[in-house]
């Protein structure tokens, strides 16, 4: 499986799991109608526990991107995957708090541009 989690990170791995599915998807890897692993067996698989799991699934359900069925999780078609205005006030506090850091590091809006270019190229390519 593609998800691998880092237990020494700061980075809640509920956080972790919703990243990586989000890049999964993004990159394709995860296309619509594929199935994700169920909760007990993702668990499972990464010595996690089950609410660990299931709280990413139900983020991503809320943001659209699967849809709970009577067998499980599903990556969702991409006409679903629409934010609302709640997704877009968090999504633009963390890109704030991402610019401060930038800003406090003394980086140009040339550099940051140039970052998010390939990140983006990258991200489309599957590269990262």
């Amino acid at each position: 499986m593609f998800l691998e989690i880092e237990r020494t990170s700061p980075i809640a791995i509920y956080t972790q799991l919703t990243s990586q599915i989000k890049k999964a998807i993004v990159k394709e890897i995860l296309v619509e109608g594929d199935d994700l692993p169920s909760v007990r067996v993702l668990a499972s698989d990464l010595g996690v526990n089950m609410h660990t799991v299931n709280k990413a699934y139900n983020i991503l359900t809320e943001e659209g991107l699967l849809l709970k069925s009577k067998k499980g999780y599903v990556v969702s078609p991409k006409i679903n995957r629409q934010t609302n205005e709640e997704q877009d006030v968090e999504m633009k506090k963390r890109l704030e708090d991402v610019l401060v850091d930038i800003l406090v590091h003394n980086h140009s809006q040339k550099t940051v541009q140039e970052w998010l270019s390939e990140l983006t190229v990258a991200l489309r390519k599957g590269d990262n």
